[in-house]
């Protein structure tokens, strides 16, 4: 997802999986933390760059129960697991669940457009396409939307 790596990689245009999770890993080594979230963090993030994505959905959803107050964020991340499972619709739902939280407006618009296009680049079913505009009728992503529903 390029929110997730933007965060980690701040702002490098093309990360994968494997890059993601070596720095993730070196940001683990270097980590001192003491603060319980801190840690459970740094453990559903290596776990979601290391490709073990049912468990980082897994402990992004306890994340977002024991801390409340960045509900939004380890929703958000539930949804890139999801994604990456391929449970496209499972993925939109955390979105709009975060966004409802309190996550970044713009930042599930994105995610919630990549997923879409993915699931249209799949299926070539423009209910896929339509979902975004249904969820996002004044997003980011309109005029690619139309594009890809007429043409």
């Amino acid at each position: 997802m390029r929110g997730f790596f933007n965060n980690l990689f701040r702002g490098k245009q093309s990360v994968s999986l494997e890059e993601a999770c070596q720095k993730n890993q070196e940001n683990l080594s270097r980590a001192k933390a003491t603060d319980e979230e801190e840690i459970l963090v740094w453990q559903a993030s290596n776990a979601l760059t290391s490709g073990e994505f049912e468990e980082a959905v897994q402990r992004y959803l306890e994340l977002a129960i024991k801390y409340p107050w960045n509900k939004g964020l380890y929703l958000s991340q539930v949804g890139a697991g999801y994604y990456f499972l391929t449970e496209f619709d499972k993925a939109i739902a955390y979105y709009l669940e975060a966004k409802q939280v309190g996550m970044d407006a713009a930042m599930m618009d994105d995610s919630v457009w990549e997923t879409c296009e993915t699931q249209y680049n799949n299926t070539h079913n423009k209910t896929d396409i339509k979902k975004y505009l249904e969820y996002f009728p004044e997003g980011s992503h309109i005029k690619k939307a139309q594009k890809l529903l007429n043409g």
